[in-house]
C-alpha cells in the first residue's frame, strides 16, 4: 500500500481505519485498547474552534446574532461530546476504556492525511506524518486545534470522573 513519494488517498485511509475499527471489536480486556473516531469528530472539533477563538467581532454584533451563534456551537460541542461517550454510531468502546484514540485528519482539504494517536492516559498526541522528513517537524494546523480543545472536551463529558488518571498537580517535581 506504501509506495514511494505518493500520498495516501482517501481509499486507504478508509481501509485502514475500517480495519482498526473490526480489529478493536475482536479483542481480549486485557489487550490494547483502542478506538477510532470518525471525520465529523475533527470536522466539529475545527468548526467550534473558529467559532471560539477567530470571530473577532465579540461585542460588534446583535444579541440574536451572539445567541444563534451560541446555538451554533452548542450543537458542534454536543457531537464531540456524544462521540466520546460513544453515542454516535459507529460506537467502538467507550472512551473511559481505552488507550488510545485514533484520528485520521486531512490537512488543509488537500489530499495530505497524517494520523493522529490520542493517548488518552498519558494526555498525549502523537502525529504521524508520512510526508515530513525527519528535519521538518511543523505541526499542522489541525493538530494545533484538537491540542486546544479536546481537553475541554473530556471534562465536559465526564471522562475524568470515570477515569483514574494521575493528578499531575499532587506529583512532586
Amino acid at each position: 500500500m506504501s509506495q514511494p513519494n505518493k500520498c495516501w488517498n482517501d481509499q486507504h485511509v478508509d481501509v485502514v481505519f475500517c480495519y482498526l475499527h473490526k480489529k478493536s471489536k475482536h479483542r481480549s480486556m486485557n489487550q490494547y485498547r483502542y478506538t477510532t473516531a470518525n471525520c465529523l469528530f475533527i470536522s466539529h472539533n475545527k468548526n467550534t474552534y473558529e467559532r471560539y477563538y477567530l470571530a473577532n467581532d465579540g461585542d460588534l454584533i446583535s444579541t440574536q446574532e451572539h445567541i444563534d451563534r451560541a446555538s451554533a456551537v452548542s450543537v458542534y460541542e454536543r457531537s464531540i461530546t456524544n462521540i466520546i461517550k460513544c453515542f454516535e454510531i459507529p460506537a467502538a468502546l467507550l472512551w473511559h476504556l481505552i488507550d488510545d484514540v485514533y484520528n485520521s485528519i486531512n490537512c488543509d482539504g488537500q489530499f495530505h492525511w497524517v494520523l493522529a494517536v490520542v493517548e488518552l492516559k498519558n494526555r498525549l498526541i502523537r502525529v504521524y506524518d508520512s510526508s515530513l522528513g525527519s528535519r521538518k517537524k511543523a505541526i499542522p494546523h489541525e493538530i494545533k486545534i484538537l491540542s486546544k480543545m479536546f481537553p475541554s472536551y473530556l471534562m465536559d463529558s465526564g471522562f475524568f470522573k470515570k477515569t483514574k488518571r494521575t493528578s499531575f498537580v499532587d506529583c512532586d517535581a
